[in-house]
């Protein structure tokens, strides 16, 4: 396999398939690698690419 491709990920030996089993569980405290507060533009979704104005 070369460094640019991904190996295959066998679904089949998924225990809940097409459950989102990434999420923190409720109730569950901020995560501490995620500093919100650094935010110089909180609540503003600035993190996109601009739209091409041609």
């Amino acid at each position: 396999m070369s460094d640019n491709e991904r190996p295959e990920i066998d679904l089949s030996r998924d225990p809940n398939p097409g459950v989102p089993n990434h999420a923190r569980p409720e109730g569950a405290g901020v995560d501490p690698l995620i500093d919100l507060s650094r935010d110089p533009n909180p609540g503003v979704p600035n993190h996109a690419k601009p739209d091409d104005e041609d």
